[in-house]
């Protein structure tokens, strides 16, 4: 397994090169890796948080985090891209596994359109061996806390740190875990 990256790590600030469709078989076991790592300890990683340069993340939303809307909770995007950004914002503290106890209190759009590849058949792909990725083109509406998450992961895969976006920091001491990005 891998570790995750900490800044100032440059990789962190670079833009993540496109994967190739259909995934070659180092991608394919990327995903799963990334996975499972981020299972227990975050919401949210990107590629280059584990030193791969590659424009993909992984998103795993607890259902308690989730909104009852929300249908997706557990997929992975491959070259995203955010087509639309609401004029409404909302705020919202944000931690990063590349800042081991940082957070700040970030204004994003409330409501975004991402559109991306990823595999439809997911779940089977990353716990059966064997599976071939299935991979389609998606258009996803998020609202609330998954658009922020995916924001978030897509700055990632744009060599932007969410510490830059002029966010007031936040003590540690005043934040529970549910508040931590990825």
């Amino acid at each position: 397994m891998f570790s995750i990256v900490i800044y100032p790590n440059p990789i962190l600030e670079k833009v993540a090169q496109k994967v190739a469709i259909p995934i070659d078989i180092e991608t394919q076991d990327l995903i799963k890796k990334m996975h499972k790592k981020v299972e227990g300890i975050g919401v949210g990683l990107a590629a280059p948080q584990v030193g791969e340069s590659l424009q993909l993340c992984i998103i795993r939303l607890d259902k308690d985090m989730a909104l009852k809307k929300d249908k997706e909770l557990d997929f992975v995007m491959i070259n995203p891209i955010i087509t639309f950004y609401s004029e409404l914002e909302s705020q919202m503290i944000e931690g990063c596994l590349s800042f081991p106890k940082q957070y700040y209190q970030i204004d994003r759009p409330a409501n975004i359109i991402v559109e991306y590849d990823t595999i439809t058949n997911y779940l089977e792909f990353i716990s059966k061996n064997g599976t071939k990725p299935i991979v389609k083109k998606k258009r996803l509406k998020a609202s609330g806390w998954l658009a922020r998450v995916i924001q978030h992961e897509v700055d990632h895969l744009a060599g932007k740190l969410f510490i830059n976006k002029g966010g007031k920091k936040i003590d540690e001491d005043k934040i529970d875990g549910s508040q931590i990005i990825d």
